[in-house]
C-alpha cells in the first residue's frame, strides 16, 4: 500500500471513529457510510480493512466496555462488508450515475447494509445471551430506526459524498 493510500485510510479510520464516538443519539451513525465511502475511496479490500480497523477499535475501546468476542466479530463482518460494498459499488460505476439514480442506489446501499449488520450482531447477542428469539424480536424496532437514519444517510450525504471520494479514487491510481 502506497503512503498515499494508508493516509487516506488513516483519515477514513479517523473520520469513522469520531463519527462513532461523537454520536448521542441511539442507532443513529455515520460509521457505515464512512466506510462504504472507504471502499469507494480505496477499493474492496482496503475498504473492507477500513471497517475491520475501525469496528475493532471501537468495538474494543468501546466507552460501555468492550463487547464479547463472538459479538466483536459479528460487528467486524458487518462493517468490512459496508467497505467492500462501496468498492464494488465504484467499480460497477455507482460515482457516474445520475444523482437521483445514485441516491436511490445509495439508499438501497443504505438499508442492506444497515440490515446486514443489525442481523448479524443481533444473532451474536442472541447466541451470546442465550436468548437468540427475544433478542432478534426485541432489536426489531431499533433496527427499523437504524436502517432508517442510514437509507437518509447515505441518499443524502452520501450521494455528494461518492462522486468526491471516485474523484480522489481516480487520484490515487495516477
Amino acid at each position: 500500500m502506497s503512503s498515499r493510500r494508508l493516509s487516506y485510510a488513516a483519515l477514513m479510520v479517523a473520520a469513522a471513529l469520531t463519527g462513532v464516538y461523537s454520536e448521542s443519539i441511539a442507532n443513529f451513525e455515520v460509521l457505515t457510510l464512512v466506510v462504504f465511502g472507504s471502499g469507494v475511496l480505496l477499493g474492496a479490500r482496503d475498504g473492507a480493512l477500513v471497517g475491520t480497523l475501525t469496528e475493532l477499535i471501537y468495538s474494543l475501546l468501546n466507552p460501555y466496555g468492550p463487547a464479547h468476542p463472538l459479538v466483536t466479530l459479528s460487528q467486524v463482518i458487518g462493517e468490512s462488508s459496508a467497505g467492500a460494498a462501496g468498492g464494488l459499488a465504484a467499480r460497477a460505476g455507482l460515482p457516474e450515475r445520475a444523482p437521483a439514480a445514485r441516491a436511490v442506489m445509495l439508499a438501497l446501499a443504505g438499508a442492506g447494509l444497515t440490515a446486514w449488520f443489525d442481523l448479524i450482531t443481533n444473532l451474536a447477542g442472541g447466541v451470546v445471551y442465550g436468548k437468540l428469539r427475544a433478542t432478534l424480536i426485541g432489536g426489531i424496532p431499533f433496527s427499523l430506526w437504524h436502517i432508517g437514519t442510514n437509507v437518509a444517510l447515505f441518499a443524502i450525504a452520501g450521494t455528494p459524498l461518492v462522486t468526491v471520494f471516485a474523484h480522489y479514487r481516480s487520484r490515487l491510481s495516477s
